[in-house]
């Protein structure tokens, strides 16, 4: 009768143990064999492949049996032989010129019952063994994983924080205003801006996706219902914070800074979405003497 072939659940239950070679030699077969014929995807045995290395660094220490227990197992299966002798038939002579018989192979010892015990118990310990390994596995992949999660949010919070700092800087000389650039519908990036008295503007943006290929970020200033002008493009990485300093053209209070993600650079008029924008604030009242 044929064995019915392992599903492909039962394949990815024993994903862990497989790369780990923990399986008997007859499961071990049925998962490659399955692994070769089912055209569903196993994503499984590629993350758990990629993390054996990891088990270097998990200190679970694998106990051998100690060197004099095959001494005592051949004593046990002597003395086991002596206190029960088996009987047999008194031999009979073969033919006159018959070959003689060859010599009968040496009957194996059965275990007795303190090693049948001593097998089962190590095989208990090797099994719970092997799930220490495998639980260490998972382990430092989710470990792993969170501390790649909060390195990524520290540098993209360090990123925006220089950006910042490189805006307050620019706010804190004469004549400089300041601007908030909210965040548009649908569109990932907001920041500030400080506007200095020649018109230049120096923004601190946040939470940017990436631009790739030929994309790129481009500063824009709209005064009242003049053509939005062109002031500088800039790119950003993975952490979505850029500082960026544009070029100094006039820009008064009421004008609009406005940010767009472009399918290239040097465009003279925006193509792309708004991601974001804001109003340059009329400057603040003379303090009265």
């Amino acid at each position: 009768m044929t064995e019915p072939r392992m599903t492909h659940e039962q394949a990815r239950d024993l994903a862990a143990a497989y790369v780990l070679g923990a399986l008997e030699r007859s499961e071990e077969a049925a998962v490659r064999d399955h692994l070769a014929t089912c055209v569903e995807p196993h994503p499984e045995f590629e993350a758990f492949g990629g993390v054996v290395a990891a088990l270097d660094l998990v200190d679970l220490e694998l106990v051998e049996p100690p060197a004099s227990l095959g001494a005592r197992i051949m004593a046990a299966a002597a003395a086991d032989l002596a206190a029960h002798p088996r009987t047999s038939a008194a031999p009979v002579a073969p033919p006159a010129g018959a070959p003689a018989p060859a010599p009968a192979a040496a009957p194996t010892p059965f275990p007795s019952a303190a090693e049948r015990t001593a097998r089962a118990e190590r095989r208990r310990t090797g099994a719970f063994d092997w799930a220490l390994r495998i639980a260490a596995i998972v382990a430092i992949v989710v470990s792993g994983a969170y501390v790649l999660n909060v390195q990524g949010q520290l540098d993209r919070a360090r990123a925006f924080d220089q950006a910042v700092a490189a805006v307050v800087q620019a706010g804190q000389q004469p004549g400089a205003t300041t601007v908030v650039l909210a965040q548009q519908k649908d569109q990932h990036g907001s920041g500030i801006a400080a506007v200095a008295s020649d018109g230049s503007v120096t923004l601190a943006m946040r939470d940017l996706l990436a631009t790739s290929g030929t994309q790129t970020y481009t500063a824009w200033v709209i005064v009242g219902s003049n053509a939005p002008v062109n002031v500088g493009d800039f790119a950003v990485d993975a952490s979505g914070a850029r500082a960026f300093t544009t070029k100094a053209v006039p820009t008064p209070a009421g004008a609009i800074v406005a940010v767009t993600l472009e399918a290239n650079p040097g465009n003279p008029a925006p193509k792309g979405p708004i991601v974001s924008a804001g109003q340059v604030p009329s400057p603040p009242p003379a303090a009265s003497s």
